[in-house]
């Protein structure tokens, strides 16, 4: 399997990323967010309140890294692990037919989101581009890491 098909299957895999974005004082400022994927296995969508941290960090650097893993509860489910991490730029989204693109992938992958609490004009929607991905696959060895580039 190569390195873009093991990240295609570790994004349509999981649920959740966790983006690290940079706050004002040049910290670090990690959270896990569920997402859907683009047209491109290194384009991520995710939604969040227009008035979080979040979107004060990407509209002051729009620099990210990022995390799509799981847990391991014993050596066998290490050993098998698939992961990606890497850095981006995530941008909030102001096109119109964009915005209702990944709205739309995301209601189709969590209908559950239908259903967040208050007016969706609170919301606004991130695209997160992927750029130097690390992609581990312990089923070739163990800590097993290539770089894409995209």
């Amino acid at each position: 399997m190569s390195s873009r098909e093991t990240i295609q299957e570790v994004v349509n895999g999981h649920n959740l990323v966790h983006i690290a974005t940079i706050d004002s004082d040049g910290f670090p400022c990690v959270r896990g967010v569920d997402y859907a994927v683009g047209d491109s296995e290194n384009i991520l969508y995710f939604i969040t309140r227009k008035d979080s941290r979040k979107v004060q960090h990407i509209k002051n650097n729009g620099n990210v890294g990022f995390v799509v893993d799981h847990d391991c509860p014993g050596w066998d489910d290490l050993q098998k692990l698939k992961y990606i991490k890497g850095t981006g730029t995530a941008t909030v989204i102001e096109d119109p037919q964009e915005m209702q693109k990944a709205f739309g992938l995301l209601m189709q992958k969590f209908p559950f989101l239908k259903d967040l609490p208050g007016d969706p004009s609170n919301f606004v929607g991130i695209k997160v581009q992927l750029k130097k991905i690390l992609v581990t696959d312990n089923t070739i060895e163990f800590g097993h890491t290539e770089t894409v580039d995209y």
